[in-house]
Parts: C-alpha cells; sequence; structure tokens
C-alpha cells in the first residue's frame, strides 16, 4: 500500500468532517473521491500531504513514495517563465526533459516563455497541473484538475491519465472524467468514507444498491423500536416480567440516526415572455485589432437549451456581457424583450458583506420562488439545495467555495427568472447538486444559454450547441456528445484525403536507428510485464515494509527507464511515419 489511513477522525473548528475512517490505495490505483460540498474532500488531500493533521488516528504513506499534489488554488512565484517554473524541479534524478515541458504546456494553452507575474488563477492552475504532469512522481494528488480547462484540454488530461501507468487520487465533480480515468470511487458521506472498486456507472448502481439495504435495515430497525416503544409503555408490571436486554437495546436503538434520502427535484413554474426574447442581427465584437465574432444573427426562442462551447479565451463571457448590456456591439443590432427577466449566473460570487447570514442573503431580493408545486420560501429553497437549517444561519463567509457557489445559484433561482444565462455554472458544485440543477433546467419554462465545458452537464440539459470557429458563431442541433463525434469524424476524413495526396517518403531511419528501432519494439512490452509484476508484488506485500521499500526503487528505477525508451521509440516512430 501505497497511503493508508487508520482510524482517522477531523474537525474544522467544532464542525466534525470525518470520523474513524479507514482506507488505504496503492500505486496502480486511479480512484475518485465525490461527496457533497463542504464534507472534507479536500481535507483528505491535505491530510495525505501533511498540510492538515488529524486530530485522531494514523496516517502511514510508504517510505520513499513521491506525490505531486495539485491544490484548488496554486501559488506561483512571480518573476520567472512558466517554462522555469516546471522545469524548477529539486529532483536531481529525475530532470525534466525541455520538449516534454513545452509541450506540455502548449497543450494546457500555455505559452512557456510568459512571465508568471500576469496570470490568472485559471492560467495558474493550469501551470500548476503542468508541473505536476511532467515532474516524476509515484502517484499524482488533483483537486478539481478539469477546472479551468476547455474541453480539447479536457480530453488532453483525459488520455494522459488513461496511460499513466501508476497512482491517481482526485477529487473531481466530472463524471464523464470519473467514467473514463477511475477504477476506483471513494464517497464521503455522513464523515465515512465508502469505497467502490468501479468506474462511476458501475458506482451509481453499488451506490443504489447500498441505499436500498441500508433503507432495509432501518426499515426493520424502526418496526423492533416501535414494538419495544410500546412494551416500554405498558408500565412496570410488564416490563417485569422480560430480559434485562430488551430495556439495554431500546435505549441504544433509540439513539440511532436514520439516513436522510430526500427527493431534490422540482420544477420551474412558466412566467409570461412576449413573442420577441432576444435577437441579435448582422452582429460583430472586435477589441482592436481581435475579433470575437462577426456576422452573428440569432433569435432565441423560449424552448431554446443552448450550449455555448470554445476554447478559453475565445470571448464566450463576452456574449453574455453583450446580453446583459454591460459590453456593446462593435455592430449590428441587439434586441431584448419587454418581458424579459435575465437570471445571470457569472463565473464569480460576489456579495457586499460576507458576514451576512445565508437566510438573510436570499431573503433580501426575494423571500420565496413560484415552482409548479407552489410557492417555495426561501428557506425550503435552500434545503432543495442542500442548505439545512444550520447552515442557513451560519455567516457566508465561512462556507467551503462550492458551498458558496451553491449559494449563488440558489440566489439566481430566487429571482424568479424567465431567461437563464449560466457561466460555468458546474464550477467547484458537487455532483449531487449538479443533479439538482439539472433537474430544474430541465424543467425551465423558458430558454437557456449555458457556458460549459462539462461534457455530461450539456448533454442532460442542451439539445442545441454554438460553437466559436474562425471568428463565427456556428450553430449545430443535437447533443455535444454527437458535436465531438460529428467533429472528429470530420477531421478523419481530411487526415484521409491528405494522406491519399500525400507522396509516399521512403523510410528516413539510418542502419543503427532502425535496428534501435526493432530492440525497443521487442523491449518495451517485456518492460510493461515486469512493471506490472512489480506493482502485484507491492501490493501483495502487506506490512512488510523492507520488501515494498525494496521492489519501490526497483519500480522506480524501471518506470523511469520504460518512460526513456517509450519517448526514443515514438521519436523514431515518427520519423518513419514523415
Amino acid at each position: 500500500m501505497v497511503v493508508t489511513f487508520k482510524k482517522v477522525s477531523f474537525s474544522y473548528y467544532e464542525e466534525e468532517l470525518m470520523k474513524d475512517v479507514d482506507f488505504s490505495f496503492s500505486i496502480k490505483d486511479k480512484i475518485g473521491l465525490v461527496g457533497l460540498n463542504g464534507t472534507g474532500k479536500s481535507t483528505i488531500l491535505k491530510l495525505i500531504m501533511g498540510e492538515e493533521k488529524p486530530r485522531s488516528g494514523d496516517i502511514l504513506i510508504t517510505g520513499g513514495t513521491r506525490i505531486n499534489y495539485l491544490p484548488q488554488d496554486v501559488v506561483v512565484p512571480s518573476g520567472i517563465t512558466c517554462f522555469d517554473y516546471v522545469m524548477n524541479s529539486l529532483d536531481k534524478e529525475h530532470q525534466v526533459k525541455e520538449f516534454e515541458a513545452r509541450s506540455t504546456l502548449t497543450k494546457l494553452k500555455l505559452n512557456p516563455d510568459e512571465k508568471t507575474d500576469f496570470l490568472s488563477g485559471g492560467q495558474k492552475k493550469r501551470l500548476g497541473l503542468a508541473k505536476c504532469l511532467v515532474t516524476y512522481c509515484d502517484f499524482l494528488v488533483l483537486d478539481e484538475p478539469t477546472n479551468h480547462l476547455d474541453n480539447s484540454m479536457i480530453l488532453f488530461l483525459e488520455k494522459y491519465l488513461t496511460r499513466f501507468n501508476r497512482g491517481v487520487f482526485m477529487v473531481t465533480h466530472d463524471r464523464y472524467f470519473l467514467e473514463r480515468c477511475c477504477n476506483k470511487i471513494f464517497e464521503l458521506d455522513r464523515k465515512k468514507i465508502y469505497t467502490y472498486n468501479a468506474n462511476y456507472s458501475k458506482f451509481l448502481e453499488e451506490k443504489a444498491s447500498r441505499m436500498e439495504q441500508i433503507e432495509k435495515e432501518e426499515n426493520h430497525i424502526k418496526k423492533i423500536l416501535k414494538a419495544d416503544h410500546e412494551w416500554m409503555t405498558r408500565g412496570i408490571e410488564a416490563r417485569r416480567t422480560k430480559q434485562k436486554y430488551r430495556i439495554e437495546r431500546f435505549k441504544e436503538m433509540s439513539k440511532i440516526k436514520f439516513q436522510e434520502n430526500k427527493d431534490f427535484e422540482f420544477s420551474s413554474v412558466s412566467t409570461y415572455l412576449g413573442k420577441k426574447i432576444i435577437e441579435i442581427k448582422d452582429a460583430s465584437k472586435s477589441f482592436g485589432d481581435k475579433v470575437i465574432f462577426k456576422d452573428l444573427s440569432l433569435s432565441l426562442l423560449r424552448t431554446d437549451h443552448v450550449g455555448l462551447v470554445g476554447d478559453n479565451g475565445s470571448g464566450k463571457t463576452t456574449l453574455f456581457k453583450i446580453l446583459m448590456g454591460e459590453e456593446k456591439l462593435t455592430s449590428g443590432t441587439l434586441e431584448l424583450g419587454e418581458t424579459l427577466r435575465i437570471g445571470y449566473f457569472s463565473q464569480h460570487f460576489e456579495v457586499e458583506d460576507d458576514s451576512i447570514r445565508v437566510i438573510d442573503y436570499i431573503e433580501k431580493d426575494s423571500n420565496e420562488i413560484e415552482t409548479l408545486e407552489g410557492k417555495l420560501t426561501a428557506k425550503a429553497l435552500l434545503e432543495r439545495f442542500l442548505f439545512d437549517g444550520k447552515l442557513q444561519y451560519s455567516q457566508v463567509k465561512t462556507l467551503s467555495g462550492g458551498q458558496k457557489r451553491r449559494l449563488q445559484l440558489v440566489k439566481v433561482l430566487s429571482s424568479n427568472p424567465n431567461v437563464l444565462l449560466l457561466d460555468e455554472p458546474t464550477n467547484d458544485l458537487d455532483i449531487y447538486t449538479m443533479e439538482v440543477l439539472e433537474n430544474y433546467l430541465n424543467s425551465f419554462c423558458g430558454p437557456i444559454i449555458c457556458i460549459s465545458h462539462d461534457r455530461f452537464f450539456l448533454d442532460k440539459v442542451c439539445d442545441t450547441i454554438l460553437y466559436y470557429q474562425d471568428s463565427y458563431i456556428r450553430s449545430y442541433q443535437g447533443t455535444f456528445s454527437e458535436f465531438l463525434q460529428n467533429n472528429e469524424e470530420k477531421v478523419e476524413k481530411d487526415n484521409q484525403r491528405k494522406e491519399e495526396i500525400k507522396p509516399k517518403n521512403k523510410l528516413t531511419l539510418s542502419y543503427k536507428e532502425k535496428y534501435e528501432y526493432e530492440q525497443l519494439e521487442k523491449k518495451i512490452p517485456l518492460m510493461e510485464e515486469k512493471i506490472r509484476i512489480l506493482e502485484k508484488q507491492i501490493e501483495e506485500a502487506g506490512d512488510d515494509f523492507k520488501l515494498i521499500t525494496k521492489t519501490s526503487k526497483e519500480l522506480e528505477a524501471l518506470n523511469e527507464e520504460y518512460e526513456n525508451d517509450s519517448l526514443r521509440y515514438m521519436e523514431l516512430a515518427e520519423k518513419i511515419e514523415i
């Protein structure tokens, strides 16, 4: 095992986040940690990294294990280039190769030669991710790695982690990412960790079975409690004839706190929308010489659920600012309906006074929201979005990042909008809250435009995709997955056409290089098999730390040799394909 938690408990101020938690994982595990915001997922990562200390229990890490950590907020020194930051490794044995560092930075859309002084928060997060990926390690610990990544970057990271032959432990709310990158799911639920040897879809099945079993057990206990309660109230004489253990059992069972499985679905009520909602004609927007879009014509219909996608910096948020009247078109016209009431969910949570209580923050503008179920009070609406009584009377500044985003969402919905503009609504939201949001949006009686890189969310909510391409905003009718598939097929066809007209060059390898290529072709599969054998030996070593240390060193050396040989093999293979 690489990391083991034994009876670990942790409290944040007076709030107990976990109690007697037990789990372990090895370098062959790729784990996704899921759970509600504010329950302690990021804290578990900090405990692994030693940034937090448990109140009780032990955290054991195999000696010599190298862990690369990506926190939620990456701190980057100023005055150096992105390339220098990535290359600045204290590990002299495993120096990063220059071409690999530059390639990774480019794929994460960072300029290797740009100074770190003026990077945005999202760029710093991507820079921290780049350093994690290119620096040698036995294990990656990643906190929300897909935040601030556009679709092409997410696909790059997904492919990288799928091929990565060591361990990963990550917190992420990207469900497609969990499905494709993880072979285990850890769920933090009510201060305990539940382990599922499954990817995300299988985890959903197994969790449903676990909840059904809990419900059966609780129903059985409730029947016993009811019978024992009736017996306890019959009178002293009746109780004297019974065994003493029954009284003790009643007292103990009365202390049990039952699971509360609430149904969070609710639907929006229709509000009046005129014939004209949002109409854009022959519009363009530029900043100096930079064209954001041109020749855009768009008429939004009542039933439209639109996903707006494109690379970071392409101008998606700019379009929202134009619709909100915060930016002006360079040319063209924008007409808004008179009955329009826009609910705008921005990327940033802002509050004038963060000492205000959660309930007061919502009631400040509206005390109720209209739904198909009737009117919901601010209190009831907060409960639907998983704010219990205690949280509702907490100060906003005490909330976690994810809880603040959830509160921001409640604020938008409480204004009873008839049009929704959502800018990255799933960032920092946990999976359970996203499901609440998706259910609400699918029943929303009005048009929606969502900026998002969350493929699962887009597939569930949107049936039309607007995408940026060569200074134009184009439209695709269908889901986001269908849009991606359609693009992949186009690229494949284009590549085939190019290949057909491309003159075939002769093999450009020298005799020595050809011999090296053939030897590596035989060697690499043997090394992969040897790596699997060593990983199994470590897994089966139990508490034999001497054997684990010896085998880990051997595995580390073999992994380094494997990486070097694989890179050389790819270099030679590319030469053949020229």
